[in-house]
């Protein structure tokens, strides 16, 4: 597969070409997601040859596949549980990055508790209409749908009035606020609905069957947060990013001149050996560095169980859990070394730094991934009760009505 990508790309890689007609050239080549379906755009490629096609990307510095929670956690969830009409409807727009998608799952009383979300859908013949907030939103500005988990029945207990739906966010009724991090970005927003609506063949499965897909969702999320998307130069999805009908020469310069910190968790490994080089390193850091390859080839064969389990159609597992945890597990580890190999320096901040600061940027940005996804200490729980067969946290209201449990 990599010599058959290089020739590829080779032949179609135009400077002059739009990233819109890019990402339908790559598409139609079924290069952007190779293991995805074939049904679906894709090429049931093992993870050896996905790696072979985004190597190719990689070598050759031009545009990779579009990216985000659409392609992540929004095809697989349509895949496994959209009508026919929603995969028609749905997935074509995710392939070839005319529209971007983010989850709208936590709340400001519903974080780790995610069945406790208030967010409410009310029907109203062919729609339903949405009021509430959700929060720590990853990418909302920048996307067109939202997938959306909103208590659709307050009588049923939390995790059994729930439903699921695949909202419009270009709509009156829907506001986006951005959230400052203390790595100076705004990744995460705080989004508000006032009686926004949705239509029913929005809806994914059946009415107060929400949880089971909210569940399935962060399974495809936990299973892919360390996966990345495909190689070449990474530009973000969905039309409000801008970039669909730039030219792809003029977006390629711009892009690599502009990114001191191309990739938020990705690429550390590569960062801390040029570190090491300039460095040097003891006994104790190169065990560390050990680990981190040890992590990401466990890691690797977590992957393959998955996708072997999601082309039989089956949701991922708890092994889906364990894949996330391996994947905080190689960030703190490259958090903790890249401090200690720059020692005073990583104090400091800037581009005139060793690799631009992105070693001080990523320690800045770390909290968060061991957060997000579901928690690590949620990760260890889902391990414990599916996989090694321990009881169950202790629950006061697991049949108790939601509009009678107790609120803060």
């Amino acid at each position: 597969m990599y010599q058959f990508t290089l020739d590829w790309i080779e032949e179609n890689w135009n400077d002059s070409l739009t990233l819109r007609q890019w990402w339908q050239l790559m598409g139609d080549a079924r290069l952007s997601f190779p293991r995805w379906p074939s049904a679906w755009f894709g090429r049931d490629c093992t993870e050896s040859e996905q790696n072979d096609i985004a190597r190719a990307f990689a070598d050759k510095g031009v545009l990779g596949p579009p990216t985000g929670l659409g392609v992540l956690m929004g095809a697989p969830v349509t895949m496994t549980f959209g009508t026919e009409e929603q995969k028609q409807r749905w997935l074509p727009s995710l392939a070839d990055g005319t529209e971007g998608w983010c989850q709208l799952f936590s709340e400001p009383g519903a974080g780790s508790d995610l069945a406790s979300v208030s967010c409410r859908a009310e029907r109203d013949g062919d729609e339903w209409i949405i009021n509430g907030q959700k929060v720590w939103t990853s990418g909302a500005l920048h996307s067109t749908r939202g997938m959306l988990v909103a208590r659709s029945d307050f009588d049923q207990p939390k995790h059994k009035g729930l439903t699921y739906f695949i909202i419009d966010l270009e709509q009156p009724g829907v506001e986006i606020r951005p959230i400052k991090q203390m790595n100076g970005a705004a990744h995460f927003n705080e989004v508000f609905f006032n009686d926004a609506r949705v239509s029913d063949a929005d809806r994914v499965s059946d009415v107060n069957n929400g949880w089971a897909i909210t569940a399935a969702t962060l399974g495809f999320e936990r299973s892919g947060l360390s996966e990345g998307a495909g190689g070449g130069v990474r530009v973000a999805a969905g039309k409000q990013a801008g970039n669909l009908d730039r030219a792809v020469g003029e977006l390629l310069k711009h892009v690599k001149a502009s990114k001191s910190h191309p990739d938020e968790y990705g690429g550390l490994f590569s960062s801390l050996q040029k570190i090491q080089q300039a460095t040097g390193m003891n006994a104790i850091q190169r065990q560390k560095m050990i680990d981190l390859y040890m992590n990401e080839r466990i890691a690797e064969m977590t992957r393959e169980r998955i996708t072997s389990s999601m082309k039989k159609g089956q949701s991922p597992g708890p092994e889906a859990s364990t894949m996330k945890l391996h994947w905080t597990n190689g960030l703190r580890i490259s958090r903790d070394l890249g401090m200690e190999l720059l020692g005073a320096e990583g104090m400091l901040t800037g581009g005139d730094l060793q690799i631009e600061g992105k070693v001080q940027h990523f320690f800045l940005s770390m909290p968060s991934a061991s957060i997000a996804g579901g928690s690590d200490e949620v990760q260890r729980n889902i391990i414990g009760e599916k996989s090694l067969g321990l009881p169950k946290d202790a629950q006061t209201d697991p049949k108790t009505p939601f509009k009678d449990i107790p609120k803060n």
